[in-house]
């Protein structure tokens, strides 16, 4: 796993989104909308919304990870 430091319009499904609560959030779906934002799992509990260009630290498996 690689942790990297993005803006959220380069997210991908898969990441982990660190939380400044020290909890993570696994994206399942990205969906974006007017004016560059982006909703993260809309319609879930672990929904999220943001700013395309706002930064984010995430943890994204490796190639080498994936089955």
């Amino acid at each position: 796993m690689t942790e990297l430091r993005i803006t959220a319009d380069h997210f991908q499904v898969g990441d982990l989104v660190h939380r400044d609560d020290g909890s993570r959030i696994e994206i399942r779906r990205i969906a974006s909308r007017e004016g560059g934002v982006l909703a993260v799992n809309e319609g879930d509990p672990d929904e999220m919304h943001g700013f395309a260009w706002q930064h984010a630290t995430v943890t994204r498996p490796d190639a080498e990870d994936s089955p």
